[in-house]
C-alpha cells in the first residue's frame, strides 16, 4: 500500500506552518511506501500526483479546532473555480477522481492554532498539537 502525506502551510507566519513541520517529521521517520511533500499551499498540480496513492493524508493548521483532529475527506465536485492557485482537499480529490483514479482513502489532519503573525517559532499549543498529528498520521498508514 503506498501513502501520500502532504503539509502544508505558510511557515513564515507561525503557527501556520504546523502541517509542513508534520509533514517534515513525518519524512524523518523514513517509513516504507510512504512518500511526503511539504509545501505552502495546495495547488492544482498535485491532483496529478495523488492519483497514483492508495491512502493521503492532509495535514494543515486550523483556526476551525480547538484540538487536533482527523477527519475523511471525499472528493469535491470540480469546475472551472477548481482551477485556481490554491485548492481545497476535496477539490485536489475531484480533480484527481476525474483524470482516472483517486486514492481509496484520504483523511485531513488539523492542528490548532493559536498565533497566524509573522514568525518562525510554533507556539506551545501548536507544538503539542504536531506531537499529536504525527502520531495520528503514524496510526492513519498502519490501519
Amino acid at each position: 500500500m503506498e501513502s501520500l502525506v502532504i503539509g502544508y502551510g505558510n511557515d513564515l507566519r507561525s503557527d501556520d506552518g504546523a502541517g509542513r513541520v508534520v509533514a517534515n517529521r513525518v519524512n524523518d521517520l523514513h517509513l516504507q511506501g510512504v512518500e511526503v511533500r511539504s509545501v505552502s499551499q495546495l495547488t492544482p498540480e498535485l491532483a496529478l500526483e495523488i492519483g497514483r496513492f492508495d491512502t493521503v493524508v492532509f495535514v494543515d493548521a486550523s483556526i476551525d479546532v480547538a484540538e487536533t483532529t482527523t477527519t475523511p475527506v471525499a472528493a469535491a465536485p470540480t469546475g472551472p473555480s477548481a482551477m485556481t492557485h490554491y485548492s481545497s482537499p476535496e477539490t485536489l480529490l475531484g480533480m484527481t477522481a476525474s483524470m482516472g483514479q483517486a486514492p481509496e482513502r484520504a483523511f485531513a489532519v488539523s492542528i490548532p492554532v493559536v498565533e497566524l503573525g509573522f514568525g518562525f517559532e510554533l507556539t506551545p499549543v501548536t507544538e503539542n498539537g504536531v506531537e499529536e498529528a504525527v502520531a495520528m498520521v503514524k496510526d492513519i498508514l498502519n490501519d
